[in-house]
């Protein structure tokens, strides 16, 4: 080593010591660490599961037509709200009203076939009538009493057989005004009309698939709003009818619809791997916001009773992973890795020093963290600056400041700088 290398060295050494206590005293100087602090206490501890979903009206019927025929009038318009009963639309009832003629028809015919038989037994009667009281007297012979028997057993037969048609003719028309009837549209429910897809002289059809024609207008009764959410499978069984829900529409992300779970599903829905099982909550009412059906948003769902409980803020308890050595159970090989194990703890400031404490938690929100062993109510908890967290050691002296005193700091650091 040179004379001149030994020289920088020795300098530098120098300059080590003058500067080091400086430099630590500016991180645990003689005023302490400044600190903020929060005494534990009782608060509301309220645990939330996050959903997502899609908003709707409590009620909503979709009309479909029950037969094929063309849009002759629609009396109504989207958005026009509808009394229970009102006629909305008409269909062509041209073929339906032929249908009626037919069948009218037909059963005149089978009236005056009736009219027939029955004139045709009243003759079958009287002649063998007369057949007895001549056999009797022996006037003419066994067979043609008995072929004036077998024709009034016919004669018989086909006023019964034509009873029988008459009555499947009047069926028949009973079919045929009940279809001509559901050619008239009327409302099933009071409400809005919130969707009306199709036009005069397009043909409605009877079907439920997403077919032209198949979905005729929807009506909604819009006094009443829910959320359809859907909830993973993960959390599914965290969740009961009653609950309180926060959903916050897409439209407005900053208010909250307050709700309550009305309906959970035993079956869930699946969408590629992921599996999720629909949760229905009836909501309050939203007042003068501007909801529609079918809108996104997101949900909050409380659980728990939200009861008070000792906790402290989330920011201040401080997650550490010890090493420890695995259980000794025999079976373990010599020299085996050790296994890691969470621990959790919170730093109390006391008599002007920083005390790390381990705790035992219990359920969090976004807020608070409920602690049940470790700490009692009133000790003076740490909560921040987060990196003034990370770095304590047990023992450091600390000076308490407020939230705007560490701001004016920090402020004042940031412009010496």
């Amino acid at each position: 080593m040179t004379p001149k290398t030994k020289k920088w060295l020795a300098g530098a050494l120098v300059v080590a010591v003058l500067v080091l206590p400086f430099a630590l005293r500016g991180l645990h100087g003689e005023g302490g660490v400044d600190v903020q602090v929060q005494p534990a206490a009782q608060h509301s501890v309220r645990p939330t599961i996050l959903a997502s979903g899609t908003l709707a009206y409590g009620t909503e019927v979709n009309l479909t037509a029950e037969v094929v025929a063309k849009v002759e009038r629609i009396l109504v318009e989207e958005g026009d709200t509808v009394q229970q009963g009102q006629l909305l639309m008409t269909l062509d009832p041209k073929t339906y009203r032929n249908a009626i003629d037919r069948e009218t028809a037909g059963r005149r015919q089978g009236q005056i076939s009736i009219d027939r038989q029955r004139a045709t037994l009243a003759l079958r009667e009287a002649q063998y009538r007369r057949s007895q009281a001549l056999a009797a007297q022996q006037l003419i012979d066994r067979n043609k009493l008995e072929e004036d028997r077998l024709a009034l057993e016919q004669a018989r037969a086909e006023l019964a057989t034509s009873a029988e048609s008459l009555r499947r003719a009047q069926a028949v028309l009973g079919d045929a005004y009940e279809q001509l009837g559901k050619t008239e549209i009327r409302a099933p429910i009071a409400g809005r009309i919130v969707d009306l897809p199709i036009k005069v002289g397009e043909t409605a059809i009877p079907s439920t698939n997403a077919l032209a024609g198949a979905k005729l207008m929807k009506i909604a009764d819009v006094s009443a709003l829910i959320a359809e959410l859907k909830v993973d499978e993960a959390d599914i069984g965290q969740v009961s009818i009653g609950q309180s829900v926060d959903v916050y529409p897409a439209s407005y992300p900053d208010t909250a619809l307050h709700g309550r779970v009305q309906k959970i599903a035993l079956a869930p829905t699946i969408e590629g791997q992921a599996r999720a099982y629909k949760v229905t909550v009836t909501l309050d009412d939203p007042g003068r916001l501007n909801l529609r059906s079918g809108m996104s948003a997101r949900a909050d769902v409380y659980l728990g009773d939200g009861r008070a409980q000792l906790a402290v803020p989330v920011e201040a308890v401080v997650e550490e992973t010890a090493e420890t050595p695995p259980a000794d159970d025999g079976d373990a090989p010599k020299g085996a890795a050790k296994a890691a194990e969470p621990k959790l703890y919170v730093w109390v400031e006391r008599d002007g020093r920083a005390r790390k404490v381990a705790v035992k938690t219990g359920p969090s929100d976004d807020r608070w963290q409920a602690i049940t062993a470790g700490i009692k109510a009133g000790d003076r908890v740490i909560v921040g600056p987060a990196k003034t967290l990370r770095r304590l050691r047990d023992g450091d002296k600390v000076s308490v400041k407020t939230a705007k005193e560490l701001e004016a700091a920090n402020d004042k650091d940031g412009a010496a700088s």
